[in-house]
């Protein structure tokens, strides 16, 4: 038998093997991939072309070798038709690939050359010119039309590919496509010129045997490809969740160690079979094969155990197996492998549980081959069945159900851990719904349930819920969870140092799991953590990082009982859950701090009014049923915004932290103190038996304004007022019992400063007098019901009138006439004082006009106006518009300006000033002394005049200080040059007191009560006549 054509033969099998794995490896990767299944179809064909010649090669006979070549040629008809077709899919003509006619084009030649060359019996049997050679048969083309046919296809396809190929090379923009289109041109264009060139020869040579390396040729362009592909990632893998896998490090050790054992049983059976049972004399034989079956398993476990080999490992070992088929089939060729043809089935029952379809498909493609190559060595044989055989099958069978026993038992073990994965995916999912509602009221109902969860899930002795303080010094656990038949730890859930925990502690605080719980092929770093756990029941720790990666506490599981190494997939699971927990956590604190957004101040941190009604609703539902009282104090501080505007936003805002500190002092803890708007104060009062414990309690908060507030170094003395009002007495509701709070409060404030008033039926009286009087004053404009009174300013130098001091009365229906400092406060409520001012500045302009018309004398008229008219923008073109009318020239009005106007908000009060100065208009600050003075403010306002006020003039008789506080105010007038004009003088000694100290000007009683228009004329005539005589 002539061996040259078998070795041929075994080439192209060799390389319709590899055909069929390049294939088969790159669809089971992805065989969605349309260009993927473009390739396994074409190396089907190509399988085809390469196995036909490898049976036509060294077929017995002529019409053997013919039958084999037509079947060759539905590969090589083929061929370049898919491979043009596949270029197409792999540089993504998508829409050239929609059109119909293009698959006409491509393989109607394909199906003409098969029907020609293989279906046709009589077209084909001409085409062949079949010798049989030392090289095996050969086929010797007669260049005839059919040849030219399919030399235009083949080349002709492979052109047009090549181009698409360049195309796609020069304009993707994709660096990965560029390299692997280059690589794949690279190698097209060599193997193509190698074919060239060998159809060159074979045509001037006559070497007609040269043709068949043609499969070959081809084996190399489609190596290319595979290897592209698998280098640049065009094929995208289909990922493969852990879960999915039968073998896992643990799992893959057990088969490595089973398969070591499966050789090392073979070298035995080898020895025992051969040497003891056939009486084989050829000792050394028999022991050197049982030598090498021996070091493969010996190769198997050091690649399993070795750390630098482990990337490799399932390559290596994949290798060994599909090199072992022909090794030990070919060993016993001479029987044509009788038994050990059966041996494979052993691989492939192993390879069942390998986590891809890789490795069943090399031990397929292996088998196939090895007895492909068995059939052509030895096509035939007689053998002799004896013991020797019986004891190989028998130990085969054996080897055979101890595999199968084994897979067996990872296919259930697998089975159980899935049921086991189930269930812990579904108390996950349940975790996580349960998750979405929690709040801070359930949080700990939740905690708890979970961890009780979580631990009997997965089998533990004990779980705890553990937080860190917040400067991370100490810890504590919160929540513990224990089997059945354990007693809590106590001192778990005493506050503990840091600095005295476990070393594991400190990785916590790092934000790393620590694993105490023995895990198969453990790394390095996992033994260390091991070693930092010590002799601990810990079995694992898990960080609770919320946002930021701010470690909050950690989630600890303990196992004190011996158990089998844990998988390390529970190890994912429980940090699922700890990542759950900081979620949930998460999700609390921005409840909480959009809670706190909503129901507490974000200046001074205490209750806004929002929480306030709702902790008054809640308390007044408890009272009801105790028959307790409640006690609300309104608080109003006095003199806040002078300081907010010496001080600034910021001052403003320390001092109004510090009354609030002061307040929350003084309550118990189970008072609410709220700060109710701007510098306003709620305190409501809970289980109150007595009126008596809200008295003292406003005592005591009033009593925190007799000392100095210290605000950037600077002492501040402010005052303040409140209101009391007491459920049931004084209301229902929030609303009714707050709003007579409220009332009480400005009652306080009538009294004067740092008072308060209980809220009773005589001010209720006052309240509804007064909603009476504002619902009249509404229309008092329209009834002519407003009155303007004069009273005369008396130079005390001449005694004569210089100026006239207008002032509102209103001539009321019902009640007669009512004071000013009744309506310049409903007014200023109501919103009524510009329109009521505007009115009261054009009666006293046209009324001094008219005296002026008269032939009277001329003096200024002196108009109040109030801080709310003042800080109206449209004031200045008010006051020019109404000289304007009344034809009174400016320096004969006097606007008065009380002094808390002059001095808050400085910038603003100058700003005007100074525009009413340059109209002409005098000014003069009205009932200075009363209010917190800056005199470094007051030395830069543009004004003419000071008024000392009535209360300072009273008390001049008698009182030194009163005397000293007049004289100073009047020197200090007199230095920078300001006149000085006392309000409220009604004795003989008040207007000596006050000529003796210089003062220019007096107004009171003592010389003129206010008048109606017509007296003051009378007054003025009497005047003319006076100085007249």
């Amino acid at each position: 038998m002539e061996i040259i054509p078998y070795l041929v033969s075994f080439i192209f099998f060799v390389i319709g093997g590899s055909y069929v794995f390049f294939g088969s490896n790159i669809v089971l990767t992805n065989s969605k991939e349309k260009s993927n299944r473009l390739f396994f179809v074409l190396c089907t064909f190509l399988s085809v072309w390469a196995f036909a010649f490898a049976l036509a090669v060294p077929a017995p006979d002529l019409e053997s070798c013919l039958f084999w070549r037509r079947v060759s040629a539905l590969g090589w008809a083929t061929f370049p038709g898919l491979l043009f077709h596949y270029f197409l899919a792999l540089t993504q003509r998508n829409k050239l690939l929609k059109q119909w006619w293009l698959y006409f084009l491509i393989y109607i030649p394909a199906a003409v050359l098969i029907y020609v060359f293989s279906l046709s019996r009589d077209l084909a049997i001409i085409q062949y010119n079949l010798t049989n050679t030392p090289f095996g048969w050969i086929n010797t083309p007669g260049n005839n039309g059919w040849d030219r046919l399919y030399d235009l296809y083949y080349f002709g396809g492979i052109l047009l590919g090549l181009v698409l190929l360049i195309d796609w090379i020069r304009n993707t923009k994709n660096p990965q496509y560029k390299k692997q289109g280059r690589y794949i041109l690279l190698c097209f264009s060599v193997s193509l010129a190698v074919a060239v060139v060998f159809k060159v020869i074979s045509q001037l040579f006559s070497l007609m045997s040269i043709l068949q390396i043609l499969p070959n040729i081809m084996y190399i362009v489609t190596l290319s490809i595979f290897f592209s592909i698998k280098k640049y990632g065009l094929v995208k893998m289909k990922p493969v969740s852990t879960y999915e896998m039968i073998l896992n490090n643990r799992t893959r050790e057990q088969i490595y160690n089973y398969l070591t054992v499966v050789f090392i049983a073979g070298s035995l059976l080898n020895i025992i079979s051969q040497y003891f049972m056939a009486s084989s004399d050829e000792l050394t034989a028999i022991l050197r094969f049982s030598s090498l079956l021996l070091l493969v398993g010996l190769v198997i476990q050091i690649t399993q155990r070795s750390n630098r080999l482990r990337k490799h490992q399932n390559k290596i070992i994949m290798v060994i197996l599909v090199a072992a088929i022909p090794l030990i089939t070919l060993r016993f060729i001479s029987s044509a492998s009788l038994t050990v043809w059966a041996f494979p089935f052993i691989l492939i029952i192993m390879a069942l549980v390998f986590n891809n379809r890789i490795a069943i498909v090399g031990i397929t493609v292996s088998i196939f081959l090895t007895q492909i190559l068995v059939f052509i060595i030895m096509p035939q044989a007689i053998v002799v069945i004896d013991s020797n055989e019986h004891v190989v099958r028998i130990g085969l069978f054996g080897i055979g159900i101890w595999v199968a026993f084994f897979v067996n038992s990872l296919y259930v073990q697998r089975l159980k851990e899935n049921t086991e994965q189930i269930k812990i995916q579904k108390m996950i999912a349940q975790i996580s719904a349960e998750f979405l509602t929690v709040s801070s009221e359930n949080f700990e109902t939740i905690t708890n349930k979970w961890l009780e969860k979580s631990g009997e899930a997965f089998d533990m002795d004990r779980a705890c819920l553990c937080f860190f303080s917040l400067d991370k010094t100490n810890f504590s656990c919160t929540d513990e969870w224990c089997r059945e038949g354990l007693k809590p730890q106590k001192h778990c859930h005493q506050e503990m140092p840091v600095a005295n925990a476990p070393a594991w502690i400190k990785r916590i605080l790092a934000n790393q799991v620590v694993h105490c719980f023995e895990q198969a092929n453990q790394s390095g770093e996992k033994q260390e953590e091991q070693k930092i756990c010590g002799n601990s029941n810990v079995t694992m720790a898990i960080p609770i990082s919320c946002r930021g990666g701010d470690v909050r506490g950690f989630l600890v599981f303990c196992l004190s009982r011996e158990v089998a190494v844990i998988d390390d997939r529970y190890a994912d699971m429980l940090e699922i859950i700890a990542n759950l927990l900081a979620d949930a956590m998460s999700k609390i604190q921005s409840e909480r701090e959009i809670r706190y957004r909503a129901y507490y101040d974000q200046l001074t941190g205490l209750p806004n009014r929002l929480l306030l009604g709702e902790r008054i609703a809640k308390q007044i539902e408890v009272s009801r049923t105790t028959e307790k009282m409640i006690g609300f104090i309104y608080l109003d501080i006095d003199s806040f915004r002078t300081v907010n505007d010496m001080m600034g936003h910021e001052g403003g805002d320390k001092l109004l932290i510090q009354v609030s500190q002061k307040l929350a002092q003084t309550i118990k803890k189970t008072d609410t103190v709220c700060r109710f708007e701007g510098d306003e104060f709620v305190i409501m009062l809970n289980n109150i038996a007595r009126e008596k414990e809200v008295l003292k309690v406003a005592n005591r908060i009033i009593g925190l304004f007799k000392y100095p507030f210290i605000v950037n170094g600077q002492e501040f003395y402010i005052a303040a007022n409140a209101g009391i009002a007491i459920f049931p007495k004084d209301g229902e509701t929030a609303e009714e019992l707050i709003k007579n709070a409220d009332i009480a409060m400005y009652k306080a404030k009538d009294k004067g400063k740092n008072n308060y008033v209980l809220c009773s039926n005589t001010i209720y009286e006052e309240v509804e007098f007064k909603n009476k009087l504002i619902s009249h004053l509404y229309h008092a404009l329209d009834n002519n019901e407003l009155r303007v009174y004069y009273q005369p300013q008396i130079s005390l130098e001449t005694g004569k009138i210089v100026a006239v001091e207008a002032l509102l009365r209103w001539q009321h229906p019902e009640l007669g006439l009512i004071p000013p400092k009744v309506i310049i406060p409903l007014a200023e409520q109501t919103g009524l004082i510009n329109p009521i001012g505007e009115w009261v500045l054009k009666t006293a302009c046209l009324q001094n006009k008219s005296w002026q018309d008269m032939g009277l004398a001329h003096v200024r008229i002196a108009v109040n106006v109030s801080a709310t008219q003042f800080r109206n923008p449209l004031l200045i073109n008010q006051i020019q518009k109404l000289l304007k009318e009344t034809e009174l020239k400016p320096k004969y009005l006097e606007l008065e300006l009380t002094e808390s106007i002059a001095i808050n908000r400085a910038n603003y009060v100058i700003r005007v000033l100074n525009r009413l100065k340059k109209i002409g208009v005098y000014i003069s600050i009205d009932d200075f002394g009363t209010e917190y003075s800056s005199l470094s403010r007051l030395k830069l306002l543009p004004i003419d005049q000071l008024k000392i006020d009535k209360q300072f003039i009273d008390g001049i008789v008698g009182n030194e200080k009163d005397q000293a506080i007049v004289n100073t105010i009047i020197q200090l007038a007199k230095n920078l040059g300001i006149a000085v004009i006392a309000e409220g003088a009604e004795t003989i000694e008040q207007v000596n007191f006050l000529k003796e100290n210089h003062c220019d000007t007096v107004q009171g009683f003592y010389y003129h009560k206010p008048m109606q228009a017509v007296e003051i004329e009378a007054v003025l005539r009497q005047q003319i006549n006076i100085r007249g005589l």
